[in-house]
């Protein structure tokens, strides 16, 4: 019987999440409206090449618009965004939301999504085994908002971790994104199942905590989508194959990329808390966020 850490990224995806996979499937499709074909090329593949990934099918490069919006600014804001987008400054977000206006949101989402789904095919790949991943086509759309909607609402279906490593997760992408509105917050599945202070506070230091050691696979695997996605570390790729069961692991990765949405807010400086102090949080049966 072949090893369930053998079957390739793709097919892992498939068999773990399959209805997420193809909301994520809709975002790799996406082109915004907003976006020309040399404005959509340079974001794929300057997100993606800065980290030493393949980039998602780029469209054929026609001629410029006269009122596009200038290569440099697209290339700085989605090279920040890519690296660390803690780091953008109020500068740089300043130019990108004078220089694309209303279509602000939608360049940024486009950067994110260009950012993010090459991080989790490599991860996918370095965990069950290279695999084909196919690019379909591009298509223009002026709901991009929805189609992030639905990827976000279909991981948050996802039922394989326990409420306490999901947040967990959640929390480490959040202090490394530096969103504000996400630090504040709490998941109150994960403090019902027994989340404290005293936890959440070992998070900076997790491989020298008291945390069990699947959580320190979870969070390592969260630090090496954000930091290191191309070169897994191999005591990390042991761990999780430990202590963690494959379709845990497909959810911890589509986790990891829902909760980086974060970075579009952070990116464009809306992640203001809504409210001083911590915030507690439910997700419901239908995958709804609610504020208790």
């Amino acid at each position: 019987m072949s090893s369930p850490w053998s079957v390739g990224g793709a097919a892992a995806l498939q068999e773990h999440a399959p209805t997420a996979g193809a909301a994520l499937g809709g975002l790799v499709a996406l082109w915004p409206a907003a976006l020309s074909e040399i404005q959509l090329a340079t974001i794929r593949m300057v997100t993606a090449e800065g980290l030493g990934l393949s980039p998602l099918r780029k469209p054929p490069t026609g001629p410029r618009r006269t009122a596009e919006v200038p290569q440099a600014i697209v290339m700085a804001f989605a090279e920040q965004f890519a690296a660390d987008v803690s780091e953008i400054g109020d500068d740089l977000r300043a130019t990108w939301l004078e220089a694309m206006g209303k279509d602000a949101f939608d360049g940024a989402l486009a950067v994110y999504v260009a950012d993010f789904v090459p991080r989790v095919r490599v991860v996918l790949d370095g965990l069950f085994g290279h695999d084909e991943w196919f690019d379909t086509p591009l298509v223009r759309s002026e709901h991009a908002r929805l189609l992030m909607d639905e990827f976000i609402h279909e991981v948050a279906l996802l039922d394989h971790l326990d409420p306490v490593t999901t947040e967990l997760v959640r929390l480490r992408g959040a202090r490394q994104h530096q969103c504000r509105i996400c630090m504040a917050r709490r998941s109150l599945a994960a403090v019902r199942d027994g989340a404290d202070a005293t936890m959440f506070q070992q998070l900076d230091d997790y491989r020298h905590s008291t945390l069990t050691d699947a959580h320190q696979a979870a969070l390592a695997l969260t630090d090496a989508l954000i930091w290191t996605p191309a070169n897994l570390r191999a005591r990390d790729v042991e761990a999780v194959r430990t202590h963690l069961e494959p379709a845990e692991v497909v959810e911890i990765v589509l986790d990891v990329m829902r909760n980086a949405t974060n970075k579009i807010a952070v990116a464009l400086g809306a992640d203001a808390p809504e409210q001083a102090g911590v915030q507690l949080f439910e997700v419901d049966e239908a995958g709804r966020l609610h504020f208790p």
